[in-house]
């Protein structure tokens, strides 16, 4: 047996889809703007709210790097980019051709690589942190990592899809660690000194959002 109804979050309602189960537990799932729910027969719904309320957000968060392709096309930069062999020039006189998505991703990996060490070289000098090692990887479960001890970051290949503030915003994170290795109150007086506007840039890349109006 299934329900549908609209659960209310931020400003957006979103549906949740709910099969009922012979289960002991409920499980929340979250894919494509749609909430999936397994329950036990005769769950109530305040319940599976109750649930929605409290993993809602982390399950969002989990999926937005899935938002940033698909099949047909893929964000760059904020830009929905459609895959179409060709050429892709950026704001900066650089460009990526490429044939298929093969030749695609090999390319976008390097030129990524190449704009992210750009953006730690330029705050580095900015926040005075000693010179980092620069890599890039497919992560999707954090968007950066510092190891301080081998001075070298690695940042997640998803931040491409996303504009420059958010990635300036994630490599303020990570050279922050070059000072102090938790997420304490002193890490994000840091944060914040040099990048003020990142609480803002973080729910973007949270939420999956790649500019400030979809397109």
């Amino acid at each position: 047996m299934q329900k549908e109804f609209y659960y209310p979050y931020e400003d957006k309602n979103y549906l949740v889809r709910v099969t009922y189960k012979r289960s002991r537990t409920i499980s929340y799932r979250y894919k494509d703007g749609l909430f999936i729910v397994y329950a036990p027969i005769f769950t109530s719904q305040k319940t599976i709210i109750k649930g929605l309320d409290k993993y809602a957000d982390k399950l969002i968060e989990e999926n937005a790097h899935l938002l940033g392709e698909n099949e047909d096309y893929i964000y760059i930069l904020g830009k929905k980019i459609f895959k179409k062999p060709g050429v892709i020039l950026f704001n900066d006189g650089s460009q990526i051709t490429f044939k298929d998505d093969v030749e695609l991703h090999k390319k976008t990996k390097a030129w990524f690589l190449a704009l992210i060490t750009r953006r730690v070289r330029h705050y580095e000098q900015v926040m005075g942190t000693y010179e980092n090692k620069v890599s890039v990887r497919d992560m999707n479960t954090r968007y950066g990592s510092n190891t301080p001890r081998n001075h070298s970051i690695r940042f997640s290949l998803v931040l491409m899809h996303f504009s420059l503030d958010v990635i300036d915003a994630i490599v303020v994170h990570e050279l922050a660690h070059c000072f102090v290795h938790g997420h304490g109150k002193d890490f994000y007086s840091i944060v914040e000194k040099y990048y003020p506007n990142y609480k803002y840039a973080h729910k973007k890349l949270r939420k999956g959002i790649f500019n400030d109006q979809k397109n």
